[in-house]
Parts: structure tokens; sequence; C-alpha cells
């Protein structure tokens, strides 16, 4: 009985502080990436200063309104193919629904939960692949892609937020005949990206 109350209360003490919050329309700026799952994290320990585990590039978010969000992460990597003269582009777009939390003047807390996909191009001896097809199998590339989760976490300072990020891929692509997997998380292959995010509008 205690803990329903508690929630209540919380639920309560949340909701004013929501409706006074004030979200930034556009936000850009640089993004990282940790390749390394969290399965790989408990087995091998986080070593961030080798660059072979980290990707960087830029996060594009468009925020509609207050409760809802576009999140575009992009990545740019480099020495693949047989020549290792090939690059590949990541990019991992999102819909979110948002939580706004008002802080203070200037201050605000924005908790998102969404869902997208996963798109992966890839240059290597000069051909061109997404998710591990040619271009001309555009429809086996689609189908092989997997449902992705997003959970995010950004504290906005007046023109500058700081975001920190979970994507958890789904267990099967969208091809899988056994449709559990294909919205059933793959926790053990959750990955975390932050971004320092220039606030417009």
């Amino acid at each position: 009985m205690k803990k329903r109350i508690a929630i209540v209360l919380l639920v309560l003490a949340i909701i004013p502080a929501t409706l006074a919050a004030s979200t930034p329309i556009f936000q850009l700026g640089p993004y990282v990436a940790y390749n390394k799952t969290v399965v790989d994290v408990k087995d091998e320990g986080v070593d961030v200063l080798n660059l072979h585990n980290l990707s960087f590039g830029a996060d594009i978010r468009i925020n509609p309104g207050k409760w809802f969000s576009i999140d575009i992460p992009a990545t740019l990597g480099f020495g693949v193919g047989s020549g290792e003269k090939g690059f590949s582009i990541g990019v991992i777009p999102t819909l979110n629904l948002n939580i706004p939390v008002y802080i203070t003047d200037g201050i605000g807390l924005d908790i998102a939960i969404g869902a997208g996909t996963q798109f992966e191009f890839v240059n290597a001896d000069k051909q061109w692949t997404m998710n591990g097809f040619p271009f001309s199998n555009a429809g086996e590339a689609f189908s092989g892609m997997n449902l992705v989760y997003r959970a995010g976490v950004t504290l906005n300072l007046t023109f500058i937020g700081i975001s920190v990020n979970a994507v958890v891929p789904c267990e099967g692509p969208f091809s899988s005949d056994d449709i559990g997997d294909i919205f059933t998380p793959g926790w053990e292959s959750t990955r975390f990206s932050a971004a320092v995010l220039f606030n417009f509008g």
C-alpha cells in the first residue's frame, strides 16, 4: 500500500514538472558510440582508451513537440574491404516518446523511449552494400534488418544538451518466421552511446 502511495505521489510530482518543461525544436552535435556489447564489457571490461572500440559521428534530433522526437545518430568508420581503404556509414533512426521534466529556468531533463532500425552502408572494394546486401538486393537488405529499441536521457542546459543512450536490437530480423523474435529485445547485444547537442529553437 505504501509503495502504491509513493508511486502516485511521484507521478503527481512529475506531471507539473513535465507540463512546465520546454524542449528544443532542433538539436545537433558530436556523437560517440561504444562498439562493445554489454556481454563484451562483462567478459573483457571497459577499454575506452582503445579507439577501435569507439565509433564517432553526429547526432541529429528533431523535436516537433515536447512529447515526441526523431533521433538520427550517424557514425563513420574506415578500414573495411580487402584493401582496407573502404569506409562504412552507420545510421540508427528512431521515433521516440519523450517525458520532459522541468528542473529550473534553462535546465531540463528529457527521458526518451523509442524504436527504429539500423542501416549500415559499406563501401568496400569500390562496391556499396546495405546491411551486407548489394543495393540491387534492397528488398533483402530491408527484410534482413532488425527492430531496435532506444532509451535515452538528455540533460538540457540552456543551449547545450548532454545525452546518454542505450540501443537494444531485437533477436530476429523482420524476415524471421518467429514473430516473437522480431519484437524480443536481445539484451546481450545492448550498446551505449553519448552525445553533446547544441540546442536550437
